[in-house]
């Protein structure tokens, strides 16, 4: 029977999929041999690397193309896109154990940093500053079922640099640093240590080799790591506090262990307070004479891992230190530890921001830093006081939000407190809808403008870097009531434009909160907070919703009013 056009390519797809070597019994057979052998070159022998140039080239291997398939009937084309190179690196001409570096297809050429070529050296186990050979071989593949075919191996001797493997940094949502590290004392790539976390926070975590994991980028998988292009940041858990954390490089998996309390007991006793912005905890004591005591410090936590979700539920269970005071070790126990107390008021500190060196003394503890709850300001409509704020929605970056009625022909100020003289103005640039702010020198010194039309607008200010952005509000929208998802417009008072009202049916119980979306944006939103009530602006689609409407009865009316002007909530039945 003859094989038609179409019918052979039918059969070559099936053929790469599974390897499949005949599309019928009774047809012609269509065979392929894979990618051809290739051989592939270099220049130079020899590579010192260098911490001082990692973005420099190190290495580069060239090879002819290979991306056509040898087939059987020369009348079927093969696709351009089915080989898949890789470059192998390994100790042993053998490649029994190698380390694989993935080239990106129609690539027919490797160009490697000194940090890349050095994190493959230092996948393979080689000594830093200790000059070793290292072979290097292509690898080229089709489908899954059909034999690789190699290239000739070529032969290098480098040398690399060191990794300080013992730790690794923390980076923030947007990839900067934040000063804080997690250790890894063995030096086996598993890093962990205790970090004081806001609720909902995203993070990073970055190798000494520049290799960065996050998330796992699939639902579901809230406590799984991942290196690749594709991952998500981590993100802590809705409870903020203090957070015993674990990644794994190897396994591909983190941890995140909430200190629920500690609590010491035996010749001093009382329950302890965690200052998440110093990774401290303390329990103020007095003493009637200077002496020696023997403590217990334990408690009881609430895990999140591989086994769960972010929302839980977490898995119960207790902690407890060990050890001694200047060198404490973390577990599911307790043991005493010995301390000296001096006489009179003092604090006993367990200070954990060092990864390295966990150690619980006297003295003074660290400040809890004070940041106002409210942003005021002055000028939106008029300037009789500071009738108007913006509520805080990230006490560590220092952000608020919330909505106001603007009506502002020669522009306004912002306060970080109700004191005239702590006003702050527009950078040069600023416009009425983004820029940044200075400090005013005056009252003659300038404002930040206007939006130029008056109106209802989101303001979103950044305090820490001085920065802010406002949104035109054009329409608002309530979702989440009775587990429905569905935007419900809300309606505008006529005689105050920042209160907005809803009636709906209260139908069924509500277990996931609700959210108020403006602009129909699901990533501009007030959800929940710290207090019940109260409007939160949020960014971040991934944010939770506010505490909904389960106190209504079902087969009720409820009225949901919202007033952007005190950034409040009401749930009423009618």
């Amino acid at each position: 029977m003859k094989l038609n056009k179409t019918f052979n390519y039918i059969c070559l797809a099936s053929m790469l999929a599974g390897a499949v070597s005949a599309c019928d019994k009774d047809g012609e057979m269509i065979t392929t041999g894979g990618a051809p052998s290739t051989e592939i070159e270099s220049s130079g022998s020899d590579i010192i690397l260098s911490i001082e140039h990692l973005n420099d080239l190190a290495l580069t291997l060239y090879w002819d193309e290979n991306g056509q398939i040898t087939l059987s009937d020369p009348r079927v084309e093969a696709p351009s896109d089915v080989v898949t190179n890789t470059v192998q690196f390994d100790t042993e001409e053998t490649f029994a154990t190698p380390y694989d570096f993935v080239v990106e297809q129609g690539k027919y050429y490797v160009q490697m940093t000194h940090q890349q070529l050095n994190t493959a050296c230092s996948r393979l186990g080689l000594e830093p500053l200790v000059p070793a050979k290292v072979y290097v071989r292509l690898k080229s593949a089709v489908g899954v079922n059909i034999p690789a075919k190699y290239s000739n191996v070529m032969e290098y001797t480098i040398t690399p640099y060191f990794i300080d493997w013992s730790v690794a940094k923390i980076l923030d949502k947007d990839h900067n640093e934040t000063g804080r590290i997690l250790a890894s004392p063995a030096e086996n790539r598993i890093y962990s240590g205790f970090v004081g976390a806001a609720a909902w926070e995203n993070w990073f975590l970055l190798e000494s080799d520049y290799t960065e994991w996050g998330n796992l980028g699939q639902d579901g998988k809230s406590f799984f790591a991942s290196s690749e292009a594709d991952k998500w940041n981590f993100w802590y858990p809705a409870p903020a506090g203090c957070y015993y954390t674990t990644v794994n490089t190897i396994e591909g998996w983190w941890s995140a262990q909430w200190i629920e309390k500690l609590e010491i007991t035996g010749d001093v006793t009382g329950e302890m307070t965690f200052n998440r912005a110093a990774n401290q905890w303390s329990l103020a004591v007095n003493s009637p004479a200077a002496r020696s005591v023997s403590i217990t410090i334990a408690g009881t936590c609430q895990l999140y891992d591989s086994e769960t979700t972010a929302d839980g539920p977490a898995k119960a269970g207790t902690a407890g230190f060990a050890g001694t005071a200047d060198a404490l070790t973390f577990g599911s126990t307790a043991s005493a530890v010995t301390i000296d107390l001096p006489a009179g008021d003092t604090n006993i500190v367990l200070d954990l921001s060092d990864p390295k060196a966990w150690t619980i003394g006297t003295g003074e503890a660290a400040e809890v830093p004070s940041v106002s709850p409210l942003l005021y300001f002055s000028g939106l409509v008029n300037w009789d006081g500071f009738d108007d704020t913006l509520t805080l929605t990230d006490a560590d970056a220092l952000t608020y939000g919330g909505a106001h009625y603007i009506d502002s022909e020669w522009g306004y100020r912002v306060y970080p407190e109700a004191d005239w003289s702590a006003a702050y103005k527009a950078a040069e640039g600023a416009t009425g809808l983004a820029g940044t702010l200075v400090k005013a020198e005056g009252d003659n010194d300038g404002n930040v403008p206007g939006p130029g039309e008056a109106g209802l607008f989101v303001m979103n200010f950044n305090m820490k870097d001085l920065s802010y952005t406002l949104t035109k509000v054009n329409s608002v929208s309530f979702t989440g009531a009775n587990d429905d998802w569905s935007l419900m417009p809300l309606t505008q008072s006529a005689e105050n434009p920042e209160i907005w009202t809803l009636e709906f049916a209260k139908t069924a119980n509500t277990p996931w909160g609700t959210k108020l979306i403006i602009n129909e944006d699901w990533n501009l939103f007030f959800g929940g907070g710290q207090q019940d009530g109260i409007l939160y602006l949020r960014t971040d689609s991934g944010a939770s919703g506010f505490e909904g409407d389960n106190a209504i009865e079902i087969g009720k009316t409820a009225v949901l009013t919202v007033d952007f002007g005190k950034q409040t909530y009401t749930f009423t039945s009618k």
